[in-house]
């Protein structure tokens, strides 16, 4: 048997597929050299809806052109669009946004659902907030793979808006997206043949087993990589700043999520999630920017624009500004959201003792006290200009960039509470209705669990032709062999129902994971549920990382603020935890590890980087033959 290593002689790739962007490179190096978005836009084929046409990594900032358009974003010497004169209607008609992770509960899954039930289930747990509003944000299923039935259908009213919003799942579609991640880093920065190198994936440390061994399956039969191993995010997280004990906070695009890792081990008990994170943050920008170009348009009579809202860069190029449809737009605006975050004019980082100002006016408008000293000083302090794409220039304050931060850290009142618990029930609800109902009660587990699994065993073998015959109807895949994709589409190797029944009993502890509390309330109740002789290290030893950390003080971008600025948020953090410490156990430090605000945005993947790069890995791999030998539970044994 062949053994793999990192390094020189035997380079690994690096992957890891997020919420926001897939991060892929060679084991040994300091920075991916792939990076892209992960929401992606698809347009499919007419008559076979399994069959996806065309994939497309740039359509924020231009329309792509509808059902069989030659992209629709090329540039005329006029700065316009080639298609803009129907920008609404059949700029983007036929495509659809899909992203391999559910935006609530951020697990590699589709539901099983029927399209009325789920959309209604969606909509109903959502209510009127900030961060929601003009113009109206796309649905969770507008945001996750599939879009309207009729893939011809233009749409220009709500009426219609609202019909796109429902649809009906395919099986194994989250799957495909993935894998198609995987291969785009592998054709365009690798030019490296997955068949010929091993990859070490990067995983959520709250992966279902059953998810687990679907992915190492898809990696093993799709790439046909000679080895794999599954890393835990946090615990690379760790590595990356040279620990291996330290509790885990981890602020990325769909959420928050706090995990306790003890000696390389990642303790799931005291895994706590919050769906707040750097889209909730987006959003609050998209929504006083909006407020302030709204003030501005009144004061300085802007004329040649019929919107109240900021307009993105595809409609300042339009020639007659209409919107796209949605989910296009709100996508739009909020890049344009992002970048003026990323910029540091949309969000900072305040000191502790700093009290928003929702926390000081009681819910009939009145006043309870005067505002502190630190809001009087953040209040008078001068404005942070930032240039719209239509030249506007609005004037930000200073605390309306830290009220976006205090969603995280709660120092706001009752708004950022109120925020927080909607977007929990509506996860709560989410993980509700992906569950069978025959599982609901407690009864998923057990035989029906094991059965499962040996149902995707078998699944594996048909498929192979290890054993057995396959059906010939249609959800065999029979036909074209296993190298047709239509097949895998159709074919029972992908039906959820089976993987769903496995997955129902670690649905319903995961429910239990999801809470509303803030950052350092979340880090102090995660590790009281870990053993009482782990406490001690895991409280005194924090890692800060993901993209929606990498937050400073000051109004500079993250390439030229110091090295104090941008510790702005481990320290704020480490100053709040310890307030909480303090209360019933003096004179305890904390101590928060970060890498610069260049590298925590990755920092999961460069902890991969350098577990791959060691010479001691290569017992660690899961082989080919293994592999054949053991099937895809291996992954259970030899990455835990």
């Amino acid at each position: 048997m062949m053994a793999y290593s990192g390094g020189d002689e035997f380079p690994c790739v690096v992957g890891e597929v997020g919420s926001y962007c897939t991060k892929m490179g060679f084991a040994g190096e300091s920075y991916p050299r792939s990076y892209f978005r992960s929401t992606t836009a698809i347009l499919r084929d007419t008559k076979q809806r399994n069959k996806i046409t065309k994939r497309s990594h740039d359509f924020f900032t231009r329309p792509l052109g509808g059902v069989g358009g030659g992209g629709g974003g090329d540039l005329n010497d006029d700065n316009t669009h080639t298609s803009d004169s129907n920008v609404s209607g059949d700029a983007d008609k036929g495509w659809e946004v899909c992203n391999p992770f559910e935006s609530s509960t951020g697990l590699i899954y589709e539901g099983l659902s029927s399209s009325s039930s789920r959309s209604t289930n969606l909509s109903s747990s959502s209510s009127p907030s900030p961060t929601t509003a003009q113009p109206s944000s796309p649905s969770p299923a507008s945001m996750n793979a599939n879009d309207d039935d009729d893939m011809n259908m233009s749409i220009d009213s709500p009426q219609q808006q609202s019909k796109s919003n429902t649809y009906e799942p395919l099986s194994g579609e989250c799957y495909t997206h993935f894998l198609n991640h995987l291969s785009h880093g592998y054709e365009t920065a690798l030019s490296t043949d997955p068949s010929t190198t091993p990859l070490l994936l990067v995983e959520r440390s709250y992966n279902p087993p059953p998810i687990r061994q679907k992915m190492v399956e898809q990696i093993f039969e799709e790439f046909n990589t000679p080895a794999t191993f599954l890393a835990r995010d946090a615990v690379c997280a760790c590595y990356a700043v040279g620990r291996t004990t330290g509790t885990v906070i981890d602020v990325g695009y769909n959420g928050t999520v706090v995990t306790p890792v003890y000696d390389g081990y990642v303790e799931t008990k005291g895994i706590l999630r919050s769906p707040i994170g750097s889209r909730v943050m987006d959003e609050h920008i998209m929504y006083y920017l909006d407020a302030l170009y709204k003030t501005k348009k009144a004061r300085m009579k802007l004329k040649n624009t019929n919107y109240d809202y900021y307009m993105p860069l595809y409609q300042i190029r339009s020639k007659n500004h209409l919107p796209r449809r949605e989910p296009f737009h709100t996508l739009a605006r909020l890049d344009v959201a992002r970048l003026c975050k990323e910029d540091g004019s949309g969000a900072g980082v305040a000191s502790t003792g700093y009290v928003s100002l929702h926390d000081l006016v009681s819910g009939d408008g009145d006043e309870k006290t005067e505002p502190n000293d630190m809001y009087q000083q953040y209040a008078i302090s001068p404005k942070t200009p930032y240039k719209l794409p239509d030249g506007t220039q609005v004037a930000i304050p200073q605390t309306k960039r830290f009220d976006v931060t205090e969603l995280l850290f709660g120092k706001d009142g009752g708004c950022s509470a109120q925020i927080r618990e909607e977007a929990v029930q509506k996860a709560r609800d989410t993980l509700s209705s992906i569950t069978p109902s025959d599982c609901e009660s407690g009864s998923g587990g057990g035989d029906d669990d094991l059965n499962a699994l040996a149902h995707l065993e078998e699944m594996r073998k048909r498929r192979r032709g290890i054993g057995g015959n396959s059906s010939g109807g249609k959800s065999s895949g029979s036909g074209s062999g296993p190298g047709s994709n239509n097949n895998k589409q159709q074919s029972a190797y992908f039906s959820h129902e089976k993987l769903v029944k496995a997955c129902a009993p670690y649905f319903q502890s995961s429910i239990g994971e999801l809470t509303s509390a803030s950052i350092p309330a979340m880090f102090c109740n995660s590790v009281y549920k870990c053993d009482r002789d782990q406490q001690a290290q895991l409280l005194g030893n924090a890692i800060l990382c993901g993209g929606g950390s990498c937050l400073s003080t000051s109004a500079s971008s993250a390439s030229s603020v110091d090295y104090k600025d941008g510790n702005a948020m481990p320290e704020r953090i480490r100053e709040e935890v310890e307030s909480i410490i303090h209360m019933h156990t003096p004179q305890w430090r904390v101590k928060v590890s970060s890498p610069g605000l260049t590298e925590r945005a990755v920092c999961s993947w460069l902890g991969a980087s350098i577990l791959g790069s060691l010479g001691s890995f290569h017992d660690m791999w899961i082989t080919k033959a293994e592999y054949e030998e053991y099937g895809p539970s291996i992954v259970s044994r030899k990455c835990p």
